[in-house]
């Protein structure tokens, strides 16, 4: 039973190639104003960067106790928390359940792309 899978040959007849796209761990910077953040899963930055609806990042937070919440604000998980849309670019998954995100705010992502086009 050790030869079966030890051995291997290739038919002449059909064509046997194997390709594999391997991953090589590394991320790059995509555009000039991108960043890059790392956060731990279950962290808030979790729930704002990988919302489905309009993902964010953190400005500022603040207790819920101390006021009432703010127009710019939203709540979660006891506090208050000014936000800035973001585009998240890309996304890797690092030992102890850490993330490491290239991420670019939304006004300057769609302003490249203005400027891309002469307007």
């Amino acid at each position: 039973m050790g030869l079966l899978y030890n051995h291997y040959e290739a038919n002449p007849v059909t064509n046997n190639s194997l390709k594999i796209n391997a991953v090589s761990g590394t991320l790059t910077k995509t555009y000039k104003d991108s960043y890059f953040v790392r956060f731990q899963k279950g962290s808030p930055m979790e729930h704002f960067y990988f919302r489905e609806y309009r993902p964010c990042r953190i400005l500022d937070k603040r207790d819920t106790y101390l006021n009432t919440k703010r127009e710019d604000e939203e709540r979660y998980d006891g506090y208050f928390y000014t936000l800035k849309e973001i585009i998240v670019l890309q996304v890797m998954l690092m030992n102890e359940d850490n993330y490491l995100v290239e991420a670019i705010d939304k006004e300057n992502y769609e302003k490249m792309f203005l400027d891309n086009k002469g307007e």
